[in-house]
């Protein structure tokens, strides 16, 4: 049997529960996987439909008595009964694994699963790690406009703002204002700090303006853009997937550490914010982004990034799963 331990309301939309239930199908028969979860909110109404088995206290005693060969963290930091299941699996030989984006600390696991590009982790010898952009989760459909053959524009002028969760809103006001006032054609993906009276403001003050709903996946707002500002974290490796450049934009040491490696393999550039009262320095980076640099960046980010990051991280938790 597999266990996975997850979070119901993850910090950050690279824990989503939707990754990890489609990892977990691709592992093994929904019956013989169980999640715990860990949190709050309407934990039934996430699994209702899905097939899945799960538990919302982790008793290691009353846990490890299924047959459990594989057990999985699916979340950044461990909490006490976290250590305590790990404990129990160490005693009985049972194969741990640790998901890790924003750190590499592997809390004694096994494995450690990394779909960033970090390099190296603090002990070498007694782990395992899995890591790079070839293992990122991505939606299926990131797969399709990989296969796609794009062609670049002469001239910028689509743009795509994707700043994930912790970007203020006054920021990405300001931010899409003033490409907005250079004429560049823009498109925001707002984070859940996003709020309805924030979406009705900035169409009533911006009618050009652009803002994503809730797709099933926004490989195809990623595919059409000729150019991507994001935050490194979230979004890094879905604009390498489909070919678009990136203006990478760090909120926190994670991000830079990300950023300045998908920088240094070409696939997109780092903005280095120095005015702050304004992104006058963005519209100056943009002229950096010509036809041939674009294309360029473009399929150096499809050489990190196919999307298949999924299906590589089945098979090796399958070979584990029986050993």
């Amino acid at each position: 049997m597999l266990l996975i331990i997850a979070e119901s309301s993850p910090k950050s939309e690279e824990y989503s529960l939707k990754k990890i239930f489609r990892l977990a199908s691709l592992i093994l028969e929904k019956s013989d996987t169980h999640f715990i979860i860990e949190g709050s909110g309407d934990i039934p109404a996430l699994f209702k439909g899905t097939g899945f088995k799960y538990s919302v206290k982790s008793r290691p005693k009353e846990i490890f008595k299924e047959d459990i060969s594989l057990v999985v963290f699916y979340k950044e930091n461990f909490s006490k009964s976290n250590k305590k299941i790990l404990s129990y699996a160490k005693k009985r030989d049972i194969t741990t694994v640790k998901f890790s984006y924003r750190q590499l600390e592997s809390f004694g696991c096994d494995i450690v699963i990394s779909p960033t590009i970090f390099s190296g982790l603090s002990s070498p010898d007694e782990q395992k790690k899995i890591s790079g952009p070839e293992y990122s989760i991505l939606h299926n459909k990131y797969i399709h406009f990989f296969n796609m053959e794009r062609r670049y524009k002469k001239k910028l002028k689509n743009i795509l703002i994707s700043m994930g969760n912790i970007f203020p809103y006054g920021e990405l006001r300001k931010l899409s204002e003033i490409l907005l006032n250079h004429n560049y054609n823009v498109k925001i993906i707002p984070g859940n700090n996003f709020k309805k009276y924030n979406r009705k403001t900035l169409k009533r003050l911006y009618p050009k303006l652009k803002i994503s709903g809730m797709p099933e996946s926004f490989a195809r707002s990623f595919f059409e853009a000729d150019l991507v500002i994001c935050d490194p974290v979230t979004n890094s490796d879905k604009a390498a997937a489909v070919g678009t450049p990136a203006i990478y934009y760090p909120q926190n040491d994670a991000g830079k550490i990300i950023a300045e490696l998908y920088e240094k393999r070409g696939a997109g550039i780092i903005f280095k914010r120095w005015n702050k009262e304004n992104y006058s320095e963005m519209i100056g980076l943009l002229q950096f982004f010509s036809p041939d640099k674009r294309e360029k960046m473009g399929k150096m980010g499809k050489t990190l990034v196919d999307g298949k990051g999924i299906y590589r991280i089945a098979e090796i938790l399958k070979i584990h799963l029986n050993p």
